[in-house]
């Protein structure tokens, strides 16, 4: 008689197997990846570290991977440790990665790191999750909806004014470091756009979530260039990963809490009249936006609202903020280019200080351009990472799946092919008749293809709202020389952004006075972009 309990004996044994075999199968995969990217072109590396000593250089690796690129061309094979990465730098080989005819590719490793911050934002997600996700969030970002993210940003950049006088009459003439008054303002920017104006009781609690969000983020970036720290399994048990389950906690506790207050009262806004909820809903909110979608089917849960939320105050409040500052810097370093951009403010608003309307952000069309060139430069995103899940063909030669494709804006935006004098300050670059020449992938600050930056129109809206009000009121004087700039998540000034405001002696300096007049105007795709 057969023992009834032989084939639950058996079970370990399988279970070894599955293990042994899945682990030859990885080891195999990744000997033949490794093979395949050694027939790629590249520069020295170390038998057993690999370019960890370039990737690791800090403000050097841009000039590792300048050399590179003048070397290579179009794309070039390195490695950290036995990890190959592949490096992208022509315009012609990051199409071929980012756009829509390339389906073999997700996110790369670097984003591993954000998950817990993150979640599986459009960041960070894949697949069809992405796509349902990113077509139920676009309308958020129309033209409508940024019409009242345009009041949130008037409103709040009057009260920046206000800070930054004060700011400039201590320092009596002298230099400033600005990034914690635009990081202030572009933290309320976010957090009003994304949950609304915090209560009283909720402002104190949200500088709480931000530290918490920055934590996560250093965190993120430790565990990023220690690439054995990205087991989860293995993290979990490590100081650091006992920081980082205590900040998601504060983090995710939050956020579940506000959602459920908006979802309270955007039931309750129901059981009353369209009048009594007529001036709510002009203030449109990212977070409802995300809620009504998700009553239409109830497409997003909770956590998926949460996700995107965390995403979206994650995405924007960095990248705005440093766009502002490197934009201010390069003004200041270039007096010239500050007059022309003023004079353009000028003509749109004569003697008058009132507040921008989206009609009058659509006519910035210099200064639009001075943020583009400023974004050229210093992209707030320094690499965009992408893992093959196939082998790929680019440029004749053959991509293992399994490699990470890096591209990184700050190398490609300074190719001489597409910008001449690429080091040069120059908003003129980005005229229609110098733009329909360039190829198209040459300038991506905003990545591109279908994994594009979402928010890029809400960011160019923000940024000219704030560096047009400084300008309107101050001359803006720069005391750095040519900046050192750290590759991280986003680009950072590696000493910080020193400026002097002189004020304009013609314009009234008291902004709090302004009665803010956002108008309904109908905005064309395009125009101040």
């Amino acid at each position: 008689m057969q023992d009834p309990n032989g084939a639950w004996k058996l079970l370990p044994a399988a279970g070894l197997i599955v293990i042994l075999w899945s682990t030859l199968r990885g080891i195999q995969n990744w000997l033949r990846g490794f093979l395949m990217v050694r027939r790629l072109p590249g520069p020295a590396a170390h038998p057993i570290f690999g370019n960890a000593k370039e990737f690791l250089s800090k403000h050097k690796f841009f000039e590792y991977a300048g050399q590179w690129r003048d070397q290579f061309r179009n794309f070039h094979t390195t490695s950290i440790f036995f990890h190959p990465v592949i490096i992208v730098q022509s315009p012609d080989a990051v199409q071929a990665i980012l756009s829509r005819k390339f389906k073999h590719a997700e996110k790369g490793f670097i984003y591993k790191g954000l998950q817990p911050l993150l979640g599986e934002g459009l960041i960070t997600s894949k697949d069809e999750k992405w796509h349902s996700h990113r077509k139920l969030i676009t309308p958020t970002f129309h033209f409508n909806i940024l019409e009242s993210f345009l009041e949130v940003f008037v409103s709040r950049t009057r009260d920046f004014m206000v800070d930054l006088q004060e700011a400039v009459v201590t320092a009596n003439g002298g230099f400033i470091d600005v990034s914690p008054y635009t990081r202030r303002l572009t933290l309320a920017f976010i957090c009003e756009t994304a949950m609304g104006e915090p209560s009283s009781g909720k402002k104190n609690k949200q500088a709480e979530i931000v530290a918490a969000m920055h934590k996560l983020e250093e965190i993120g970036i430790y565990r990023m260039v220690r690439p054995w720290l990205l087991s989860e399994l293995l993290f979990q048990f490590t100081q650091k990963g006992k920081e980082q389950e205590k900040y998601k906690r504060i983090l995710h506790d939050f956020t579940d809490e506000v959602i459920k207050e908006r979802r309270e009262t955007l039931a309750q806004l129901g059981k009353i009249s369209s009048d009594e909820t007529e001036d709510f809903k002009e203030k449109a909110i990212f977070m409802d936006l995300l809620i009504n979608s998700s009553q239409d089917g109830k497409v997003l849960t909770v956590q998926d609202i949460r996700e995107e939320v965390n995403t979206f105050m994650f995405a924007g409040q960095h990248t705005t903020q440093l766009a502002i500052n490197f934009c201010l810097y390069l003004l200041g370093r270039h007096p010239s280019i500050q007059e022309k951009a003023f004079e353009e403010l000028e003509n749109i608003f004569g003697d008058s200080e009132r507040d921008p309307t989206m009609e009058d952000i659509k006519k910035m069309r210099y200064l639009g351009n001075c943020i583009k060139d400023a974004l050229r430069l210093y992209p707030s995103v320094p690499v965009i990472a992408r893992r093959l899940t196939e082998d790929e063909e680019i440029d004749g030669h053959t991509l293992p799946k399994g490699a990470d494709v890096l591209i990184l804006p700050y190398v490609l935006h300074r190719d001489p092919q597409q910008f001449p004098n690429p080091e040069q300050f120059g908003p003129d670059n980005f005229l229609p008749e110098k733009r329909k020449n360039r190829h198209p992938f040459a300038y991506i600050p905003f990545s591109a293809g279908p994994r594009n930056c979402i928010g890029q129109k809400f960011a160019t809206v923000a940024e000219k709202t704030v560096i047009s009000a400084i300008l309107r009121q101050y001359t803006v004087k720069t005391k750095e020389g040519p900046l050192i700039v750290v590759p991280s998540t986003v680009l950072v000034p590696k000493s910080g952004i020193r400026l002097s405001f002189i004020p304009r002696i013609r314009r009234r300096t008291d902004l709090q006075q302004s009665n803010l007049n956002i108008k309904t105007t109908p905005v064309v795709e395009d125009t101040y972009f």
